[in-house]
């Protein structure tokens, strides 16, 4: 697309960047990454409090726009101020320069902005001088009989491609200064906000190869708050949805359906660790907290607490004895094995065959370095189930049981050890004892997720449905957002023939499914389950289109697949649907029981193949 065909609008925007920067970087890279740190984090907080955008970052620059000169000035003349208190405690002179225009300006699909007036404020800004902020004077003209506001002419500068213009230095003068600083929110907002996502850490190291070590450090946090009686947080896949998104704090806010962000950025050299992080009011964009650690790597787990606790003290919470009971305890303190610990993690939460043998490898390299390590002896109990689920080789159940028992040997308390113990015995079809284990898993932490949803799953298997649509529910409670629950729910309600009762739960699903994918919209998973779900509320075609859709994404997913049989089935379509379950076994699903029992196949239950299948992949 050409430019000039791009829409255009006046705007007052400003350029900032830090001056000698190339040199810095040569003298002491680390130095100069934190100044870029420390501008970038400003930067987001001050500009949404001042209702403007970040419309993007450039090396050690940035460039904002705004709808006023007045708020562009003001954000401005605050982050100069801000930047030069936190740059002082790096030992550096302050050195941000700022060039404020007015101008107009084009604007791409993406919000990038092009023209003559991003020219103009770049060119402006790079006449300034070290710690200060200039504006044009178009810019003075807007402003200047407005009280709190202090200019000094600059002089008359012939700037490249701008020609020759007049230009001011502003400053704040005490009483607005003062009058910024008491904007900043206080206990007034403390007691109002109950809900808060935890947005994935930006991945700053020098490779950017550390992903799985910022995941991990933010979804440490995540768990934690989640167990905070009266905090919403939504889980991981809606949070991790907003990774590199350039949405302001409220946008972000709004879709996640909560009134605080928390967002940071972590760089990892050698044995260090350097983590910024801040806090801000989703409602105006204004920053609650913020903070910057710079740490030897071992005290990860002291950060990963102090992070949490300054959190909840900003919302004006406190933790119970019980909650802080189970509060962010690390099972290890070897930081070699949680790095393989955090890179299995990842690969699981993908939940491919070949994602969750490769988590099964960095599961194992973590018990062998720490073989006390009892979350990674769970994890590794879950990845060999699920891998049993696919392959149902008897050595994978094996050593299913063998890293679960080794999770509750280490910690009979650990609700994640008493999960995975529950999932190894329910796929050997010891439902009673499967029951015991969530049971036990529920009762050391209500928090967790899994034991709701898995619980249900075994009893829905076993053909205690009615119970099934309890835990189902109580899943739901906990993590409102997902979609996996309400679509077990809604099937479940449908085989106790509870059919008004279903159809609201079919509908609820269906929403639940729309608000994911708004996030998440290339998840297979998703539109293969929601397309079911969507032929029981009547809608046929788009249900079609939906199973497309999944088999356009993960064509050899199992659960796809299962799942487009289930389609068919409800569809009458009956050779398709039997066709499609045998490609679905072929890929790994092999649960005989939820087959027996899941309603979709109510059709084909008297039919000779359907039974034949059944009972070929039925345990003796």
């Amino acid at each position: 697309m050409r430019k000039n065909s791009l829409p255009h609008h006046l705007v007052a925007l400003w350029f900032a960047d830090i001056a000698g920067y190339s040199a810095r970087v040569v003298e002491d890279e680390r130095g100069a990454l934190q100044l870029v740190e420390i501008l970038q984090a400003l930067s987001r907080s001050t500009v949404q409090r001042h209702e403007g955008r970040v419309v993007k970052f450039l090396g050690d620059a940035v460039l904002a726009e705004f709808p006023s000169t007045e708020m562009a000035v003001r954000a401005a003349a605050v982050l100069s101020k801000a930047y030069a208190e936190q740059s002082a405690k790096t030992g550096r002179a302050h050195d941000l320069r700022i060039g404020v225009h007015l101008g107009d300006v084009a604007v791409d699909a993406d919000g990038d902005l092009y023209g003559d007036g991003v020219n103009a404020a770049a060119r402006i800004e790079a006449a300034v001088n070290p710690g200060q902020v200039v504006v044009s004077e178009d810019v003075w003209r807007q402003i200047r009989g407005r009280e709190g506001f202090r200019f000094e002419p600059f002089g008359n500068r012939n700037l490249k491609g701008v020609g020759s213009i007049d230009l001011y230095v502003v400053t704040l003068d005490e009483s607005l200064a003062a009058t910024e600083e008491r904007s900043q929110p206080g206990e007034q907002r403390k007691e109002r906000i109950r809900s808060i996502a935890v947005l994935p850490f930006a991945d700053l190291s020098a490779e950017r190869d550390q992903e799985h070590f910022s995941d991990g450090v933010a979804e440490e946090i995540l768990n934690a708050l989640s167990k905070v009686a009266g905090l919403h947080v939504p889980a991981r896949t809606s949070c991790f949805a907003f990774r590199g998104a350039t949405l302001d704090a409220r946008e972000i806010g709004k879709r996640l359906g909560v009134e605080a962000l928390l967002d940071g950025s972590i760089r990892k050299a050698g044995k260090r660790v350097r983590i910024s992080v801040q806090l801000v009011d989703a409602n105006n964009g204004y920053q609650l907290w913020s903070e910057r650690f710079d740490r030897e790597i071992e005290d990860i787990f002291a950060i990963q607490d102090e992070i949490a606790r300054s959190v909840l003290e900003s919302l004006g919470l406190a933790l119970t004895e019980r909650e802080e009971f189970r509060f962010l305890k690390p099972s290890t303190t070897n930081i070699e094995a949680y790095e393989f610990y955090l890179r299995g993690r990842k690969l699981y939460h993908k939940w491919t065959r070949q994602s969750v043998k490769f988590a099964r490898q960095m599961f194992e390299r973590a018990v062998k370095i720490d073989p006390d390590f009892t979350a990674a002896w769970a994890g590794l109990a879950n990845a060999y189930v699920d891998l049993f689920r696919w392959s149902r080789k008897p050595r994978d159940l094996d050593e299913a049981k063998r890293a679960s028992e080794n999770a509750l040997k280490l910690n009979p308390n650990s609700a994640e050890a008493h999960v995975s113990a529950g999932q190894a015995l329910a796929i050997q079809r010891r439902f009673p004892e499967a029951a015991n284990a969530f049971e036990r898993a529920i009762k050391e932490d209500p928090t967790v997720y899994e034991a709701y949803y898995f619980y249900g799953r075994a009893l829905f298997e076993s053909g205690d449905v009615e119970k099934a649509v309890e835990l189902f529910e109580k899943a739901q409670q906990v993590r409102p957002d997902d979609y996996e629950s309400h679509t077990l729910r809604a099937q479940a309600l449908t085989e106790l023939g509870r059919e008004d009762e279903a159809r609201q739960a079919n509908q609820a699903t269906v929403e639940c499914i729309e608000k994911h994918l708004e996030l998440n919209p290339d998840e297979a998973r998703a539109y293969s389950l929601g397309a079911s779900v969507l032929i029981r509320l009547g809608q046929n075609e788009r249900s079609k289109q939906w199973t497309q859709q999944a088999m356009n994404l993960a064509p050899a997913d199992p659960l796809v697949l299962y799942n487009a049989a289930c389609n068919w089935a409800l569809l009458g379509e009956t050779d398709h649907a039997l066709d499609g379950l045998e490609r679905a076994i072929e890929a790994g699903v092999a649960v005989a029981d939820w087959i027996k029992h899941d309603p979709d196949f109510e059709s084909l239950r008297n039919h000779p193949r359907f039974r034949a299948i059944v009972k070929r992949i039925t345990p003796p």
